[in-house]
């Protein structure tokens, strides 16, 4: 089994594990029964308004990406983009920290001939927004709804508080990427030495080249963003949509088990505070930190018997949807990229026919051989064209 596969079956475990961890501890104290007593009870209208969410949240993030590409000059219909952001979402969604969303995206856009340099500024700027907006309204929501978090966080602050400083780092790594060209050239120069150890690089030479060629791409996309502060703005407000899909989802769960005790502004600050401690953890779909993060900051939400229900519910939503719908995405994908080969081997067949015919066909002097070919063509039959 090679390394990627190893790789591969270890975050599939992990994410396996930690569900059936969540299930065994919840059957141990009787809570599977009450979650499906709560799951079958719960209002559909309200199960159809987080599916809503979701949808708001995923169409925002092709939006954000198709925005971008349009103020570029890049032409990309909006189709493209949404399949590029339900890849990316699998991608992250089954790789530690998500690390892995971002360069399938870039290959699938160059696949269709969009330059890495331009799909790479415009994923870093993505990221950018997403960050600035996360941690912004999350922020002006524990400032405004102090009273909420101290009652449910309890000794889970500084989480919270480890999550908005790693968040906030992310942040100023992206602007040191997109201001200073060096740490870019350093960085990939590193990689394409490592590579080169590990025999994955053949020409050192040509792969510095592209890169270097994928660099100014990327900062002339990043620099035309810099000298037009209302693109980016437009960018920032396109991810606070999305963001805001995203974490309505748990008050649409809150409503769908029949609570209605606290406000949507109250789930919606705790949702955010759970997202930006748990965001930090570096296992796939940040398992674990979700399923725990959520008992600490709901258990007094939700009461003992539609807590686990409540869980499943919201992490489904939030997760486990997202792989169903990113992997049929994903199997898009690679389809069209084997339609594709097939094409172009095809092509290549012809045009090889072609040569072949031209080669057999002529006489010395270059002039069509009529007793050999008799009006034939690379393809056709034995019995020439005459009787076609």
């Amino acid at each position: 089994m090679s390394k990627a596969a190893r790789s591969n079956l270890l975050n599939a475990l992990i994410i396996v594990v930690t569900l059936g961890l969540v299930l065994y501890l919840s059957a141990r104290g009787g809570g599977i029964s009450s979650a499906w007593t709560a799951l079958c009870s719960a209002d559909w209208r309200w199960i159809a308004a987080a599916l809503g969410c979701w949808c708001v949240f995923m169409t925002f993030e092709a939006m954000g990406l198709h925005v971008f590409f349009h103020q570029q000059k890049v032409k990309i219909k909006f189709r493209l983009s949404l399949l590029v952001a339900l890849i990316g979402s699998f991608y992250s969604s089954v790789t530690p920290a998500a690390t892995g969303g971002q360069p399938m995206q870039v290959l699938a856009l160059k696949k269709r001939n969009i330059p890495a340099g331009i799909s790479s500024s415009g994923l870093a700027v993505k990221f950018f927004t997403f960050q600035m907006a996360l941690l912004s309204l999350g922020g002006a929501l524990w400032l405004m709804n102090p009273g909420i978090a101290a009652a449910c966080m309890e000794d889970a602050k500084w989480i919270v508080f480890a999550g908005f400083i790693l968040n906030g780092l992310s942040i100023v790594a992206v602007l040191l990427l997109a201001i200073n060209k060096n740490i870019v050239r350093g960085i990939l120069t590193l990689a394409i030495r490592l590579g080169k150890a590990l025999h994955l690089v053949k020409n050192i030479a040509g792969t510095a080249s592209r890169a270097d060629a994928a660099i100014s791409d990327f900062h002339a996309s990043v620099d035309m963003l810099t000298h037009h502060p209302f693109r980016l703005l437009r960018l920032y407000l396109l991810s606070c949509l999305q963001v805001l899909g995203l974490m309505s989802i748990a008050y649409c769960v809150y409503r769908a088990l029949g609570m209605e005790t606290h406000s949507y502004f109250d789930i919606l600050t705790l949702q955010f505070l759970l997202y930006i401690g748990a965001s930090f953890t570096p296992l796939p779909g940040a398992s674990g930190a979700q399923e725990g993060g959520f008992y600490i900051f709901f258990q007094h939400v939700f009461p003992a018997d539609k807590l686990v229900g409540a869980l499943l519910l919201w992490r489904f939503f939030t997760y486990y949807f997202t792989l169903i719908i990113g992997l049929a995405a994903v199997i898009t994908d690679s389809a069209w990229s084997m339609r594709r080969a097939g094409k172009k081997r095809g092509e290549e067949a012809w045009r090889k026919g072609e040569k072949v015919y031209a080669k057999e066909f002529v006489t010395p002097d270059g002039q069509p051989d009529d007793k050999r070919c008799d009006g034939r063509g690379p393809n056709d039959g034995a019995t020439g064209g005459k009787d076609r």
